[in-house]
């Protein structure tokens, strides 16, 4: 990479392994250009609390694992959702967890293409396929999940 492009950033996922002690020797102190390793701490799927407070205590605990890495560390994707209602947060079509809160039910967005390139799908039927291991996070009535309304927006 760094022959074509030195500028590129190499960024690897820890694996669900956030300890110094299995990555500080993965590359020389002298050979860490633009290397940054991805942490995913999915609160979403840690147990259910029901203070805001908690899960930033324990995301914190978390963080505070990783000081001692000696790559910058990113963390990403759903990492600070607080439930599992996000639409096909656990994948395409896919929830293989119970709700730990009511989840809020919106409209589906429409296509953002115009008129004559967008399609949409059938916004009356009970329920779409396909479906994973159940039909939670798929579309109802044209409805799709998003996230509870458990916490208030500031706490969130």
């Amino acid at each position: 990479m760094r022959e074509i492009n030195p500028d590129v950033l190499f960024v690897f996922h820890d694996g669900f392994n956030p300890w110094a002690s299995m990555w500080n020797d993965l590359f020389a102190d002298d050979d860490m250009k633009n290397v940054v390793m991805d942490n995913h701490s999915y609160m979403a799927w840690w147990e259910r609390k029901d203070d805001i407070g908690k899960y930033c205590d324990d995301y914190g605990g978390t963080i505070r694992n990783m000081n001692d890495i000696k790559y910058p560390v990113w963390v990403g994707e759903w990492s600070l959702a607080t439930d599992v209602c996000a639409f096909w947060l656990g994948g395409f079509n896919d929830s293989n967890t119970s709700y730990q809160f009511d989840c809020n039910w919106v409209d589906c967005p429409y296509s953002y293409l115009p008129a004559e390139n967008a399609v949409d799908f059938d916004r009356t039927a009970a329920t779409l396929g396909p479906y994973g291991e159940s039909d939670r996070a798929t579309v109802k009535y044209g409805k799709c999940a998003t996230d509870s309304t458990f916490f208030p927006d500031d706490q969130v």
